[in-house]
């Protein structure tokens, strides 16, 4: 192929042999010149770029942008050579310097830096404090918060999550996703329909590699981006893959919480469970306990409760369910995400299509077998007054009615449906807790709780107003949970030792540490007959009532264990001793993790340790836990000791050895609890 245009004699066409592969400027040229043929040029006005490689590609946009060019550019003309198209969204503090064209119907969130020469296609979104320089993005294109694009090239319908970095001359291919935290070097170039782990450094072009990412679940279910990962398409496909799990015509639930997002996921996702034989049963707004135990309380094969994400607005959570109300566990989510990527998903007859029912005693049977494990009137003459943030969450769908049936006084904050809900940042997350602790103190409540968004979670105040941290909470409940009817009280290898100080002074009862991941924390309760679970985050199980995170049936709970027991919960918490502990984060690339773990086993080859869940590293005075994180690329460092300057030199020296193993020396992060 030449570049330019020619007007030739027909004569011409006769020197090109038939069936053959002609050149112009090889062959047909030299040969008109041999004969004498009369060969001209001509100079026409105009421009001409001939595009064979990316530098040419990104000249002749950035020629147009600037006016070399005489083409006609859509939207309309701003300050110097900016173009702006329909409809679209400018955030705050947005800084758009040209040239620089962006499409129709785009949105550039607030903080957003636009560094021409650049070009933003129709439909795209280019998140918070994000850095544009230089590049070019097509159509449909999503690009995450605080993450810079220098020189590159973004194709279609592609997601670039949070924090990542898209050096000079990288290009992505469409539908590529890129996960948070990655870095793709420049030149690196990634062919269409590649998904990029999260926290990657790429440095090589990748053309054949795998298709799909490790699998669907991360530790705390199914989380993608609303719309953009969690399209109606991907969600009816899921649904469809959750039904083929079990027969044709078995039972599903389907809930959410009050969000229109959640709608449209779970009604796509309802869909696809008809289309593989599923009858469906449709809970509407509901908790997530009162899911699980629907589930397990009315024996249907299964169940699916979507919610938008406490910690991304932009996100949506998925969890699935089993018979027993447990999320499903590993072996069965592998199945399904076989069934999911290799499309493997049953598809009925019309006749075969399940039906939908709309049961309206959900709550009610929830409720009924929480006042049936719980001592009522304990409960109602000690008139207990109660502070409670739901955190416009659908606890508040639930927990009035309880309140009123035990005579509880309650104080209700963000209790009412918010169509605009937006996830709390850790900051304001905090000051919503401080909030609550003042408005405890002062109207003298007995307890003040926030429960998350999901109605998992419980956070707790004492009657001073003090706030309780995790650990503390956790040994609150536990001490009165266990003198209230000793046994196995089932946590994390990450709590502070004294949690398994403060359980064994209680008779009859002992501590058995679990693995982190939350499935396998929830089915070892099981197994170990545990009298009380928790995650050391906020989440609690009690298994004679549910085996799951119930935020509901905890504070009840609580409230009927301090009836009881007559003291206050600053009295109870005095007797939770206090620990020195430290959690750090470590960066660590997916393809080090393995690196580092044996690293340290090695290192520690006559030490004791527990291997049970990473490396605990058991010294005098107290322990140090290595842990590779499940969803993420970096490791825990987590030291539980007497002392606090022996536990912050452990922590410097652990996190010391992991940045060797991966030959770093960045430095640690402090891990945020929520």
């Amino acid at each position: 192929v030449n570049t330019g245009i020619y007007v030739i004699e027909p004569k011409v066409l006769d020197m090109m042999p038939p069936a053959t592969v002609v050149d112009w400027s090889s062959d047909v040229f030299p040969k008109m010149l041999t004969n004498a043929m009369p060969l001209y040029g001509f100079l026409v006005p105009g421009y001409w770029c001939d595009i064979g490689n990316i530098q040419t590609y990104y000249q002749a946009n950035w020629d147009a942008l600037e006016g070399r060019v005489d083409v006609e550019i859509a939207g309309e003309r701003r300050h110097g050579n900016v173009w702006i198209g329909e409809n679209v969204e400018i955030g705050y503090d947005v800084r758009i310097e040209g040239p620089a064209y962006i499409g129709n119907e785009c949105k550039l969130k607030a903080g957003v830096f636009i560094n021409g020469p650049a070009c933003v296609g129709n439909f795209s979104v280019i998140d918070e404090n994000t850095k544009v320089s230089n590049s070019i993005i097509w159509t449909y294109s999503y690009i995450g918060e605080n993450s810079r694009l220098r020189q590159a090239i973004v194709c279609r319908h592609v997601t670039i999550k949070n924090n990542c970095l898209l050096e000079e001359g990288a290009v992505i291919g469409d539908d590529v996703v890129v996960g948070e935290g990655s870095t793709i070097d420049a030149g690196v170039k990634i062919w269409p329909d590649k998904e990029i782990e999260p926290g990657s450094t790429v440095h090589e072009s990748i053309i054949w590699a795998g298709h799909y990412k490790r699998g669907l679940f991360s530790s705390n279910g199914l989380v993608g981006l609303i719309n953009i990962e969690l399209t109606p398409e991907y969600c009816a496909r899921l649904g469809a893959s959750f039904a083929a799990l079990f027969p044709k015509g078995a039972a599903l639930a389907a809930a959410r919480d009050g969000q229109r997002p959640s709608r449209m996921i779970k009604r796509a996702m309802v869909a696809g469970m008809i289309s593989s034989g599923a009858s469906i049963i449709d809970l509407s707004e509901l908790p997530i306990p009162v899911v699980q135990y629907y589930a397990r309380d009315h024996r249907i094969a299964g169940a699916v409760h979507i919610q938008m994400s406490p910690l991304d607005s932009r996100s949506a959570d998925i969890r699935m369910f089993d018979a027993s109300g447990v999320v499903l566990d590993k072996k069965v989510e592998r199945k399904l995400e076989n069934l999911f990527f290799r499309e493997d998903i049953r598809r009925v007859h019309f006749y075969e299509m399940g039906d939908i029912t709309y049961p309206q005693d959900a709550i009610d049977s929830y409720i009924d077998g929480l006042i049936a494990l719980t001592d009522v009137e304990a409960i109602r003459q000690a008139h207990l007054k109660v502070l409670v943030d739901f955190d416009h969450g659908s606890a508040s769908l639930v927990l009035p009615r309880l309140f009123k049936e035990l005579n509880i006084e309650a104080i209700p904050l963000n209790a009412g449906f918010d169509e605009t809900y937006q996830s709390k940042t850790n900051e304001a997350f905090a000051e919503a807790r401080r909030q609550s602790a003042l408005i405890t103190r002062t109207l003298g409540c007995k307890l003040g709780a926030y429960i998350d968004y999901g109605s998992e979670r419980l956070f707790l105040i004492d009657e001073q107003g003090e706030l309780l941290d995790h650990h503390e909470a956790l040994g609150v409940i536990a001490l009165l949970a266990l003198k209230a009817k000793p046994g196995v009280l089932l946590a994390p290898a990450t709590v502070p030792q004294t949690i398994a100080a403060l359980v064994r002074e209680v008779p009859g009862s002992h501590f058995v540490p679990a693995k982190t991941e939350p499935s396998a924390l929830l089915r070892a309760a099981q197994q170990h007959q545990a009298q009380l679970a928790s995650d050391a985050s906020g989440g609690y199980v009690f298994p004679d009532h549910l085996l799951g995170f119930d935020a509901i049936f905890t504070l009840i709970k609580l409230l009927e264990l301090l009836a009881k027991d007559g003291r206050p919960v600053s009295a109870v918490r005095k007797e939770v001793p206090r620990a020195a502990y430290e959690h750090r984060l470590e960066t660590v690339p997916w393809d080090a993790k393995g690196r580092v773990m044996r690293t340290m086993v090695e290192l520690h080859r006559d030490a004791p340790v527990d291997l049970a869940d990473g490396i605990k590293v058991f010294v005098d005075g107290g322990w140090v836990l290595v842990l590779p994180d499940a969803d993420m690329p970096r490791y825990h460092i987590i030291v539980s000791m007497e002392d606090s300057e022996q536990a912050r030199a452990l922590a410097d020296r652990y996190s010391a050895m992991v940045k060797t193993a991966v030959g770093d020396t960045g430095s640690a992060s402090p891990a945020t609890a929520r």
